[in-house]
């Protein structure tokens, strides 16, 4: 049997972590899928999120450990640097390197230590993970204008192959960058389930009560505070707990007074992060999703909402489209505010039979999806495309 080529994946995050989103979670359902083809090893930060101040204490730090179908490399700060980069990369000797970032320091760093010849030229995959989308690039604005400025004119993106989740993602590059090509469109990788994972059991739904879920990261991209704003004329009783990291303390600061103002038949409290194995249940025990994003190029949690029986209230800016029309939840314009008290009112009246249908539609729906097979035949195919092109 020949050896299985080498991606030596560098990214901030990665297990035991869960705090830092959806992005990690492409990474670990990627090597949970295809390590059978390729052997991946994996550079990231030796801690979770960006609000973490101290190292992961279950693993060995500045040393590789093997977790799950991958071997890690957990880097100390210190050990962040080009020159730590540079060797790391020379031992490994990947057949191709895969981030998932585009503004992340690591890639950065990996771009300038290819440009100088410092590490031979390996092929490049990177997913900018919805990192190009309006609302993304809004948040801090002048830096990132300036970086793409250099990254074009230094030509540090020169033989790039580009992973993107969706047409929508391509949209998004080529806008920000320019005439992107070889760029390759593979949705992000959902976990292998079996049938007794799609097995959720819900909760009765009472009719003038909605138990809602804000699960994500809590940060200006995601957009609560616009919901917050506008939440009048609400009948009924709503409750929505927010779990995930107050990752932006400034922006929760605004959130807490805008609550504060809240009529007393709306309820929102802040449970903090949920670990990734805790998701599915957390999901379980609410009626709906909400999440009103200002942007998103795929959004892992979507699919766990579904798989969880959970119909979905977003932005229609992000690849989860026509969801009324599939009878799953509602994608709804930002411009428009009404519509959203509108459905939030629906969901709160909704009868206890009305909503066992819809939710029962959202697993069949994300059973149906998780199991096309093109899902991870087009993953396979970018990681295939860039180890097909040799060292440059």
């Amino acid at each position: 049997m020949s050896q299985r080529p080498i991606i030596l994946i560098i990214c901030d995050y990665y297990l035991p972590g869960f705090e830092s989103g959806g992005a990690m979670r492409t990474i670990v359902n990627m090597v949970e899928r295809m390590s059978d083809e390729f052997d991946f090893r994996i550079a990231t930060r030796d801690r979770d999120g960006i609000l973490a101040t101290k190292p992961y204490d279950t693993v060995r730090i500045d040393d590789w450990n093997r977790v799950g179908n991958a071997d890690v490399y957990y880097m100390s700060p210190g050990k962040t640097g080009l020159g730590s980069l540079r060797s790391l990369i020379k031992a490994v000797n990947p057949s191709a390197i895969y981030v998932n970032s585009f503004f992340s320091p690591l890639t950065i760093a990996l771009l300038y230590l290819r440009k100088r010849r410092r590490i031979q030229s390996v092929p490049i995959i990177l997913a900018p993970e919805g990192e190009f989308s309006e609302g993304a690039l809004l948040i801090k604005r002048v830096k990132k204008t300036l970086y793409m400025t250099a990254a074009k004119s230094l030509q540090l993106l020169a033989n790039i192959t580009w992973k993107a989740a969706a047409e929508s993602e391509v949209a998004e590059i080529q806008r920000a960058l320019g005439n992107i090509e070889n760029i390759h469109i593979a949705p992000n990788l959902p976990p292998v389930l079996n049938a007794s994972d799609r097995k959720t059991i819900k909760p009765n739904k009472s009719p003038g009560l909605a138990r809602m879920v804000f699960l994500s990261r809590y940060m200006r991209k995601k957009n609560f505070n616009w919901l917050l704003e506008n939440l009048t004329d609400v009948g009924g009783k709503l409750l929505i707990d927010i779990c995930g990291p107050l990752e932006e303390k400034d922006y929760w600061e605004e959130a807490q007074q805008l609550i504060e103002k809240l009529p007393k038949n709306i309820r929102i409290e802040a449970k903090g992060p949920v670990p990734h194995e805790a998701v599915a249940e957390t999901l379980s025990q609410h009626d709906f999703f909400i999440l009103p994003t200002i942007g998103e190029n795929f959004g892992h949690v979507f699919i766990e909402a579904f798989e969880a029986g959970c119909p979905v209230i977003t932005s229609d800016r992000t690849p989860w489209r026509d969801l009324e029309e599939k009878g799953v939840g509602w994608d709804l314009s930002l411009d428009a505010p009404e519509k959203w008290i509108h459905v939030i009112n629906e969901c709160i009246a909704m009868s206890a039979d009305d909503f066992a249908a819809m939710s029962q539609r959202s697993q069949e729906f994300a059973a149906a999806w998780s199991s096309a097979p093109e899902l991870e035949e087009s993953n396979r195919a970018v990681l295939r495309a860039a180890t097909a092109k040799g060292r440059i």
